[in-house]
């Protein structure tokens, strides 16, 4: 007579419970318990700088996570690009912005955005501005004085001196314009600026103006007679 072993009959009910298992861990594969998280948007940083010419900024991409875990560096994982040549050139495959030389540098400061695109997503940007050291700031303006109610436009100057030479040099179209009172002269547009209708005899705007982080040593005022 055969001799049957005492564990033949154990082995279907192991193979079942193995087989189980697999289709376990099968199925929960495919309801995603083992997937790896993925990039969902990304930032770049920093924004707003200004480096002077032959200088250069390294900017880095931080992607956001899909299941919530810190984020991830991608920077060499992104395409980056720059949208003025005049200002500087980025790597495009590391980030790193390096402006033009002091020679190349016209019409400071010269701005650039900087894009970095990965895989799908939304691309993000940053600005970067390229402007040598400004020595001197002074702003002048012509007529000073207007009629009380009368609606003239006033011609405002800035001119700078950097400290990579080549004298004083007209940045008026280069400077962001500070505006005291704005119900007086509201806005100046290349160089030029409106006075609004209404003004009372006396009433007067203090103007001066910012290149490159530095604020114009001088004022001037534009006053109603």
């Amino acid at each position: 007579m055969a001799t049957r072993s005492r564990f033949a009959g154990k082995r279907l009910p192991l193979t079942l419970a193995f087989g189980a298992l697999v289709a376990a861990a099968i199925g929960a594969a495919c309801n995603g318990f083992f997937v790896n998280p993925t990039v969902t948007a990304i930032t770049i940083g920093p924004t707003g700088e200004t480096v002077g010419p032959g200088g250069r900024l390294q900017f880095v991409a931080s992607g956001t996570m899909s299941d919530g875990s810190p984020n991830q560096i991608v920077t060499d994982s992104c395409y980056w690009s720059s949208s003025n040549s005049a200002a500087g050139s980025i790597g495009t495959s590391n980030g790193l912005f390096t402006a033009v030389s002091a020679s190349e540098l016209t019409s400071p400061p010269q701005q650039s955005t900087i894009m970095a695109a990965y895989q799908a997503l939304t691309p993000a940007t940053a600005t970067v501005s390229v402007c040598p050291a400004v020595t001197s700031l002074t702003v002048s303006a012509s007529p000073t004085t207007f009629t009380a109610g009368s609606t003239p436009n006033i011609t405002f100057t800035a001119t700078a001196v950097f400290a990579t030479g080549g004298g004083n040099q007209n940045v008026t179209n280069e400077v962001t314009w500070n505006i005291s009172n704005t119900s007086v002269i509201s806005s100046i547009s290349g160089g030029v600026g409106t006075v609004l209708s209404g003004t009372t005899l006396g009433e007067s705007t203090t103007v001066t103006a910012t290149l490159c982080g530095v604020n114009s040593g001088n004022s001037v005022t534009i006053t109603a007679d």
